[in-house]
């Protein structure tokens, strides 16, 4: 039970990374994401062992700086592996450091007008993670 409760505390941290990698995942074709966009993320996770469903959330991200696919936040260092834009479909790999902590995220994104879909493989000290996102753009940030 200790380390269920450990895992799920970590859990809104980890959404909301997934959130921010997925939301600046960067410049996509015409239809992707740029700078002063704000967009609609719905994320569903699956954690392998979980005892419960973890609830959808739904978040809204503004842009802030395109080719960038994940801004850190506080004291976490990230780095872009790699990324990989074909037509409009973004596939790359970020690596997350946290106080000795490390989150590897490898993922593909598809964006269609303002619309994107997109498909997260975590894997990190707390265990391994499936996220699917799906997401709108609702226009300029407010």
């Amino acid at each position: 039970m200790k380390m269920t409760l450990r895992i799920y505390r970590g859990m809104g941290a980890l959404l909301l990374l997934g959130a921010g990698v997925l939301a600046f995942a960067g410049p996509v074709a015409a239809a992707g994401p740029k700078a002063g966009d704000e967009w609609e993320l719905k994320t569903t996770m699956e954690m392998p062992g979980m005892p419960f469903a973890i609830p959808p959330t739904v978040t809204r991200q503004c842009i802030e700086d395109k080719g960038v696919p994940y801004q850190s936040q506080g004291d976490e260092k990230c780095e872009t592996i790699y990324k990989n834009v074909s037509g409009n479909t973004m596939s790359w790999k970020i690596v997350c450091k946290n106080g000795g902590r490390e989150m590897e995220m490898t993922g593909e994104s598809t964006y269609t007008g303002n619309t994107m879909d997109s498909k997260v493989k975590m894997k990190g000290q707390q265990g391994d993670m499936s996220m699917h996102m799906t997401g709108k753009k609702l226009g300029p940030c407010k």
